[in-house]
C-alpha cells in the first residue's frame, strides 16, 4: 500500500473547484424569493463539503494500490468520477511508498 499525499498546487486546485461550486449556487438561489432559500443555499453548502471529501477519498483509494488500474506510461490517470472525468498526474518513490498527485484537472 502506498501513501498518497496531495501538492499545494493540487489541494489549492481541489478547494478552488469546489469553492466555485458552493458560490454558483449561493448566487443563483440569491434573493430568489423562495422561501426556503437559507436551506437550499446551506444544503449546497453542505453538499459542496460533501464532495470535496468524496473527491479526495476517491483519489487516495485509487492510487493507494500496488497497481494502478488505467495507469499510462507517464503517470497519468484518468477516473471517472459522478459526470465527471479527473485527470490525475503523478510521481512515485518506489523506495518509500509514496505517491504525490501533482497535477489534477476535472473536466
Amino acid at each position: 500500500m502506498y501513501r498518497v499525499y496531495f501538492k499545494n498546487d493540487t489541494s489549492k486546485y481541489i478547494l478552488d473547484y469546489f469553492e466555485n461550486y458552493r458560490k454558483y449556487y449561493e448566487s443563483l438561489y440569491e434573493d430568489s424569493w423562495i422561501w426556503s432559500e437559507n436551506q437550499i443555499v446551506k444544503w449546497y453548502f453542505n453538499e459542496s463539503l460533501n464532495r470535496h471529501n468524496e473527491l479526495k477519498n476517491l483519489i487516495i483509494n485509487w492510487l493507494k494500490v500496488e497497481n494502478v488500474l488505467w495507469r499510462k506510461d507517464n503517470n497519468l490517470v484518468i477516473i471517472k468520477w459522478r459526470t465527471k472525468y479527473i485527470f490525475i498526474n503523478y510521481e512515485e518513490d518506489i523506495s518509500l511508498n509514496e505517491r504525490y498527485v501533482l497535477n489534477i484537472s476535472i473536466r
